[in-house]
């Protein structure tokens, strides 16, 4: 969703729409230490950075997220994906590529990086839309499958839904590889037809972006968490990541727990988020999402109600690392941290996977950590472009593995 991941040129996420229940919106509780009740008085201060570098806390749960959050702060210079694997396969053949919606910049991140390699290996590439639901998606699919292509990239899929188009697609011996078509990276048991799965784990991504709000908070965060639930597996995947992540800390609550179908964000999060604002006052200092895209409608009604840049609430996304979510975070305009994937070096996976699976070889099993952007380091690693572009040299590795200049 990638997310369920950010969704940012105009903005989705890599998610596609499923369960009926979630289509009909509306906002559940659980848990604990989940508050429901209202609350009166203005908001409370809430702390503008989960940076993790400072001293480490006499809090065991903030110590605990401190220590998750360095790793997603370090850059990566070292190249630690494949080194062999086949040359260029089928050059000047057709390959299809799918977003689950055009429009959405995790999507068209992977898009973007898909076409570069494959111009370098040779292949010409049809873009179908997706266009957003889940009908439109599987009949999309059934669009590429009809061309016959050399193979077919998913961005966003859910897998379950395009089961029947799966197994259909490699009758006619057409590979499928998939970006967030899934809850977990690589090959997934029991889906015929799926070469493998190409994203960051959506568990890690949500607990590093529950973990930045138990470190800014000092480990009293008020959360409200929104996704999409069983829409698209990814979302309730990221969605328990956080829910989960905030119960480990004990001075941490999540207020109230929002779920509705994905492609509605831009119609509903401004009156949902304004409406918790209301109910949960001086408690509500931070807001959970599994994409950047909900802040794009939260963020004017939130300050149609008097909310200053600076908070509270101030608001974290578990993916995918939107242009728009990139400026908010270096002016320090509500938002203070994504969590972002390489989504251009995501696209080259997905070659190098594709060209896999047509020279008849395993898949890798390469998996990518995710990113901490924070107003510390936005402007670093492809930072200042609006994205997250690791410095580990992928292009060239991919390149010498294809065997093309």
């Amino acid at each position: 969703m990638r997310s369920i991941t950010a969704l940012l040129l105009g903005a989705t996420i890599t998610l596609t729409c499923l369960i009926t229940a979630c289509s009909s919106g509306g906002s559940s509780t659980s848990g604990s230490n989940t508050a429901t009740g209202s609350s009166t008085g203005s908001p409370a201060s809430a702390a503008s950075t989960c940076d993790p570098d400072g001293p480490t806390s006499t809090d065991s749960a903030v110590a605990a997220a401190q220590a998750a959050l360095k790793q997603a702060v370090t850059p990566s210079t070292t190249w630690d994906g494949p080194t062999s694997g086949p040359k260029a396969q089928q050059r000047g053949a057709t390959v299809v590529f799918i977003p689950q919606l055009s429009s959405n910049a995790g999507d068209l991140g992977v898009e973007n990086g898909f076409k570069e390699a494959a111009a370098a290996i040779g292949w010409n590439v049809k873009v179908i839309d997706g266009a957003g639901t889940t009908a439109n998606n599987l009949a999309a699919l059934e669009q590429a499958i009809a061309l016959k292509p050399a193979g077919i990239v998913l961005s966003s899929f859910d897998p379950t839904a395009a089961a029947a188009d799966f197994a259909k697609a490699e009758s006619g011996g057409i590979p499928i590889v998939g970006n967030h078509t899934g809850t977990e990276p690589g090959p997934r048991s029991g889906v015929s037809g799926l070469f493998t799965n190409v994203t960051s784990d959506p568990a890690t991504i949500a607990k590093i972006a529950a973990a930045c709000a138990i470190v800014a908070s000092g480990g009293k965060a008020g959360v409200t968490i929104v996704g999409c639930g069983t829409e698209v597996e990814i979302c309730q995947t990221k969605e328990d990541a956080m829910v989960n992540e905030i119960k480990s800390c004990s001075g941490c609550t999540v207020l109230a727990h929002e779920i509705y179908a994905f492609e509605n964000a831009s119609q509903r999060e401004g009156s949902i988020s304004a409406a918790d604002y209301q109910k949960y006052g001086s408690r509500f200092t931070y807001m959970l999402s599994i994409n950047d895209i909900y802040y794009d409608a939260a963020i004017p009604a939130l300050r149609a109600l008097g909310v200053g840049p600076s908070g509270p609430p101030l608001m974290i996304a578990a993916g995918d690392g939107s242009p728009t979510a990139f400026d908010r975070i270096r002016e320090g305009e509500y938002q203070i941290a994504t969590v972002a994937e390489p989504l251009n070096e995501h696209g080259w996976q997905l070659a190098d996977e594709l060209n896999r699976a047509m020279a008849g070889q395993q898949p890798t099993n390469f998996v990518t950590y995710p990113h901490l952007v924070t107003k510390a380091n936005v402007d670093l690693e492809g930072g200042k472009n609006h994205t997250y572009e690791p410095d580990n040299g992928y292009r060239e590795h991919y390149k010498q593995i294809w065997g093309v200049s």
